[in-house]
């Protein structure tokens, strides 16, 4: 609707005009804090977004602990708002007036958040036949042993690939991996598998580095949340802990093959300082650590 300002049209506004605006819009709230008056009254800062952009530094004020608890609910991540607002030019910032929780027939989803734009479809049979591919039968039967477990497999295609950066949208981990598979699916076909490679420990190697994001991260209303419990642990190590399960249960799996499966997974981020628990020592992990790089910084542009 045209009385509508959008995300981006709001932002220009904020940086060519000179004195404070008001204005209607309809923004999803990406997230939400709490901070506190110096009279100790609480208040929300708010990060808001539509397709066009991402605003932060959006204020709600509150005059009660009943009105703070009133906008508290309103403003949950993933929420679709109405808004009044009036941004004020010297503190760059906005202020709430009013605010609408618009009702699911209000408003089309993908006005507001980025979504997948690959056919899933194909993602998952590009996935099944790549498992089916590998000619190690001890990766193969630990890939097929994860994947049918139903729960692990319905978060598996479902979970996004972080939080900003790069393929934050349900599926994206799903586009991230199968982007992989099909970068070094490039890399073969150009050398003619004229290598010395493990190929099968690099297929299973890209499709279980992030499988610790299942635990990482949700879906709210397409917003990606960190889950608490993954914290203070991060996918990698999640991730370690779900395949040494599997591998666990599978009699005589290669204690050698084991450990390699194991290091990909707690090496892929390369370096100490980007998270990684180890960096690679090997060719295969670090060919895993670089398809990885190649892809998420592919992807980094306006994601909100």
């Amino acid at each position: 609707m045209s009385e509508f300002l959008s995300a981006k049209q709001i932002i220009k506004r904020a940086k060519e005009f000179q004195k404070n605006f008001k204005y209607k819009t309809r923004l999803q709230v990406f997230d939400r804090t709490v901070d506190y008056t110096k009279s100790k009254q609480p208040y929300l800062k708010l990060i808001m977004r539509d397709i066009t952009n991402k605003i932060s530094n959006i204020k709600k004020w509150t005059n009660s602990q009943e009105e703070f608890d009133l906008y508290y609910e309103i403003f949950q991540p993933g929420n679709v708002l109405e808004l009044d607002a009036e941004h004020d030019v010297k503190w760059g910032s906005s202020t709430i007036k009013t605010a609408r929780k618009l009702s699911d027939s209000e408003y089309n989803l993908e006005d507001f958040a980025p979504t997948l734009m690959k056919d899933k479809k194909v993602l998952i049979k590009t996935l099944e036949d790549t498992i089916t591919s590998i000619k190690n039968e001890s990766l193969r039967d630990l890939l097929n042993n994860i994947f049918e477990d139903k729960d692990i497999k319905d978060k598996y295609l479902k979970c996004p690939s972080s939080i900003t950066p790069h393929h934050a949208y349900e599926c994206g981990n799903l586009e991230h991996t199968i982007s992989m598979l099909r970068l070094f699916q490039q890399l073969i076909d150009f050398y003619d598998e004229d290598t010395q490679l493990n190929i099968d420990l690099i297929y299973s190697g890209i499709i279980l580095h992030d499988i610790g994001k299942i635990f990482e991260y949700s879906l709210n209303n397409t917003i990606p949340q960190k889950n608490p419990d993954s914290t203070l642990l991060g996918h990698h190590i999640l991730g370690d802990e779900l395949v040494t399960k599997f591998i666990k249960e599978i009699e005589d799996f290669p204690k050698d093959l084991g450990i390699k499966i194991r290091h990909i997974i707690v090496s892929h981020h390369g370096k100490k300082e980007w998270g990684a628990s180890i960096e690679p020592r090997f060719p295969e992990a670090e060919i895993i650590h670089y398809l990885d790089m190649i892809d998420s910084r592919f992807k980094l542009r306006y994601l909100p």
